[in-house]
């Protein structure tokens, strides 16, 4: 049974058509420290990966890679960073922040301290 990426709404699956296409599939690492950073960066609620967990090549930098050898692999401590998340698990970056009501713009959002702008 082909093995499915771990990412959300990724359909690539470990099958022999997916590796003529130069797709890779990497385990979780063994590392407790490093595997939760994974977990964490894959925003799926509630999701732990087991040892046949994997994600595909889509989700990491082009410099995440070693490809001096034979087999691609990814350099150690990598951190998966590519994702097409929906917008409910998107993060906003606050740009500024103001407790001053009359120069805001309709498109700032209120936070506890004050009106933001995000990006």
């Amino acid at each position: 049974m082909p093995q499915h990426c771990a990412a959300y709404f990724c359909a690539n699956r470990r099958t022999i058509a997916s590796r003529a296409r130069g797709i890779t599939f990497h385990k979780f690492p063994k590392d407790k420290h490093v595997r939760k950073k994974w977990e964490v960066a894959l925003r799926r609620d509630g999701f732990t990966a087991s040892d046949s967990s994997v994600l595909c090549c889509k989700h990491f930098k082009q410099s995440d890679f070693d490809k001096t050898g034979q087999i691609v692999r990814l350099r150690d401590g990598v951190i998966p960073s590519v994702f097409s998340f929906p917008v409910h698990l998107q993060k906003s970056e606050i740009l500024s922040c103001s407790t001053d009501n009359t120069h805001r713009s309709p498109e700032d959002k209120f936070y506890l301290y004050g009106f933001c702008k995000v990006r």
